[in-house]
């Protein structure tokens, strides 16, 4: 009798034992499937991105040779103007992708603007009007407006909160390799072919890519990363996600429920001044080609010093911002936009002394490499992790509200810094207006964070 008991026990501990080792096998080949899917998916979104980035920064690389081409009429207020346009096509797509996006799904949305982008770049490059240019360049940065709010889409339906924060530091770090790596490659052709010419050849990568990608983009509804509770019954107690105060709002109500936050308002504003630092990128080629007499393909190469000093500041940022408590946050990210300030002080300073021509361009170039990376850990992180988390099924809306409110500002500087750039000495003024606009970002975002610290718990209650 007790030889039988002895041995039921000793059966019933072997079936527990080989269940419980089943179900680490399940759970280690769910874990080694997830991981490989997510690294296609954030490689695919990474390519995809850049393709987006590679439509954008082709105007700003062809910029100074458009402006000596004698076909056209552009000077330095008229190409501001196209910027302007295509800014004002970031506006009207921020209010509209985003909510397109979340309908209809990041990857859907994200893979439409990469073909729009391609063949409106494509168009571009065969025209010769102001009107022409600011119609097409409008629809190219509409077109590249979706890709923000159809990532947050993607990364949401694909990731885990805890590792938001390293996702969105590794496609930022990603967008602004591709930054750096379209500018130096686009600059290089500059040297052997026509403005036109890069415009032709970018639009052929970005179509050759919408061809690819829906292959491994797909893959963003089919991880099991955040079902694997459904898979494998009492691996787990409970699903990843809290209940979000907006798990079952509607857009109007959403809408309705971030205007009456505070924090929306100041990520706004910080994100809103920091876009207007940002597009001190694209008149960079112009301002280094006119500042210091240097040939179109020059400029835009020496231009990459500014994403360069994004790349390696977002690279870094993305898995520090997960690390540091939302206090130390505070004290990081206002440091670097102190920095930036000075740079813009700098720079400033070296347009009024006299100093070697040599000496000045290479101290400009580093005072602008520090400048990309000390205004890019706060544009990118916190507005996409605020997004995400504040946000829930309608993040891909509050990024898209953001960014529309961001470019109203960035719009306008188009335009105005480009009229007060054209003028004598209007460098120097448009260095001005930046240095009061880095003060606001500088303010707002230190005030923003502050609130986020104080409040890190709100996301977590029911909406009343």
């Amino acid at each position: 009798m007790n030889t039988e008991i002895h041995f039921s026990h000793f059966s019933l501990l072997v079936m527990i034992s080989i269940n419980n080792n089943m179900g680490t096998l399940i759970v280690t080949n769910l874990n080694i499937s997830n991981m490989r899917i997510e690294a296609q998916i954030v490689l695919s979104i990474c390519v995809g991105y850049a393709m987006l980035m590679l439509c954008r920064t082709v105007v700003g690389v062809a910029g100074p040779a458009m402006l000596i081409d004698p076909e056209l009429s552009l000077d330095t207020a008229s190409f501001g103007a196209i910027l302007g346009w295509g800014t004002a096509g970031n506006l009207i797509g921020k209010l509209t992708n985003g909510i397109v996006a979340d309908r209809l799904g990041g990857s859907k949305v994200f893979l439409a603007a990469i073909g729009i982008a391609a063949v409106s770049t494509f168009i571009f490059g065969t025209l010769s009007t102001d009107t022409a240019f600011f119609a097409l360049y409008f629809i190219t940065i509409f077109a590249k407006s979706a890709g923000w709010p159809s990532m947050a889409n993607m990364i949401r339906a694909s990731f885990l909160p805890n590792k938001h924060g390293r996702v969105w530091g590794f496609i930022a770090t990603s967008s602004r390799i591709s930054s750096v790596a379209t500018t130096l490659l686009l600059s290089s052709l500059l040297l052997v072919m026509s403005w036109r010419g890069l415009f032709f050849i970018a639009a052929g990568i970005a179509l050759l890519c919408v061809l690819i990608l829906p292959k491994f983009i797909n893959k963003v509804n089919s991880n099991s990363e955040l079902n694997v509770d459904n898979l494998i019954d009492g691996v787990s107690e409970g699903p990843h996600f809290p209940p979000h105060p907006l798990t079952n709002i509607d857009t109007f109500n959403a809408i309705i429920y971030f205007i009456k936050s505070r924090r929306f308002w100041l990520i706004s504003l910080g994100v809103s001044s920091l876009a207007v630092l940002f597009e001190f990128q694209v008149f960079i080629p112009i301002y280094l080609s006119e500042t210091f007499d240097l040939a179109p393909a020059q400029a835009g190469i020496a231009s990459s010093a500014f994403p360069f000093g994004c790349l390696i500041a977002v690279f870094i940022g993305g898995f520090v911002f997960d690390k540091l408590s939302k206090k130390n946050v505070i004290y990081v990210l206002g440091a670097t936009l102190v920095v930036a300030t000075l740079c813009l002080f700098s720079l400033q300073f070296l347009g009024t002394t006299e100093w070697n021509a040599q000496t000045e361009l290479i101290l400009t170039i580093c005072l602008i490499f520090i400048f990309g990376f000390a205004i890019s850990p706060a544009y990118y992180i916190p507005m996409s992790v605020f997004s995400i988390s504040f946000g829930g099924r309608h993040c891909g809306l509050l990024v898209g509200l953001i960014d529309a409110l961001a470019y109203v500002g960035a719009m306008t500087f188009d335009f105005i810094g480009g009229a007060v750039a054209n003028k004598e000495g209007g460098w120097q003024d448009f260095i001005s207006i930046l240095i009061v606009t880095s003060v606001i970002a500088a303010v707002t975002m230190i005030v923003f964070l502050y609130f986020e610290y104080k409040n890190q718990d709100q996301d977590k209650k029911v909406l009343a």
